[in-house]
């Protein structure tokens, strides 16, 4: 493998005006030589993509008629493009702000960890308290979480370490692993894609570290803040669903299935209560 492999940098983008901006300054300040940026933009309707064109003629647009979401938003990149010089993929969230040494840190654990595994950076939110250090998954209830959520990490201490799954807001992989997999699962709008890729990438031997010492900052949940808090948690609660229909055999989804029915009224009240908490 090259000591500087290329790598494509891969931001979806849907009316990220408040955002974006910030992304796009601190992935243009990354200090590794060989990469490239491109926006795969979902139809945005604000000023974003005049935005990027006037002022980052560096950075190549890939223009979605409409909001594909996720899975769908990336997957029609990789239709219409194969990208043969590139070794890796970074998928980001464009609500992020990246350390200048992102792709020099996570070169470095994929030379160490195997090229052909999944890797993160350490991911905090805006009061620099953890986000995602790791993810935890419960496959039969499809229950995620991510472990250190909330914390204050004394630096350095997190080390680089396996973890169920790497989260769809910063995730870099090799280009042929997710030509090998077909890209996101189309069936995931909005949630539990990045999940259920991770299990499928574990099929053909794919392993998922979180890496010390390595960071980006996170507005969480950017891309859906003006839709109805009713309306995300349906789109997630689907996405729960069909994750649960998929990883397990009959009999557990439908046990898993009225047992989550049975938790709507309180993980309905938990989610109230954390929208209620970052307004």
């Amino acid at each position: 493998m090259n000591n500087t492999p290329h790598i494509k940098i891969l931001i979806l983008n849907w009316n990220g005006i408040g955002v974006i901006p910030n992304c796009l300054e601190s992935v243009n300040e990354i200090s590794y030589e060989n990469y490239s940026i491109t926006v795969i933009d979902n139809g945005s309707v604000d000023e974003s993509i005049n935005y990027i064109k006037q002022n980052f003629e560096n950075i190549t647009i890939f223009e979605n008629n409409f909001n594909y979401g996720f899975s769908k938003g990336y997957n029609n990149y990789f239709k219409h493009n194969e990208d043969n010089d590139t070794d890796y993929y970074l998928i980001l969230n464009n609500d992020t702000v990246v350390d200048n040494n992102l792709l020099t840190q996570l070169v470095n654990a994929s030379n160490y960890y195997g090229h052909n595994n999944i890797y993160s950076p350490i991911i905090k939110n805006k009061d620099q308290t953890i986000w995602y250090s790791g993810g935890k998954l419960i496959k039969s209830l499809g229950f995620t979480w991510h472990i250190g959520s909330g914390s204050i990490e004394n630096h350095g201490l997190i080390k680089t370490k396996k973890t169920q799954y790497v989260s769809g807001c910063c995730m870099f992989i090799k280009r042929k692993i997710m030509t090998d997999l077909g890209g996101f699962n189309n069936l995931f709008n909005m949630y539990y894609e990045d999940v259920d890729f991770c299990l499928r990438a574990k099929k053909i031997n794919s392993d998922c570290y979180v890496v010390e010492n390595t960071y980006i900052n996170h507005v969480v949940s950017y891309s859906s803040v003006n839709n109805a808090v009713l309306k995300k948690y349906i789109l997630k609660l689907k996405s729960l669903i069909k994750f649960i229909f998929l990883n397990n055999n009959f009999f557990i989804f439908l046990i898993s299935f009225l047992f989550n029915l049975i938790l709507i009224p309180f993980t309905f009240s938990i989610y109230i209560l954390k929208y209620i908490i970052k307004k």
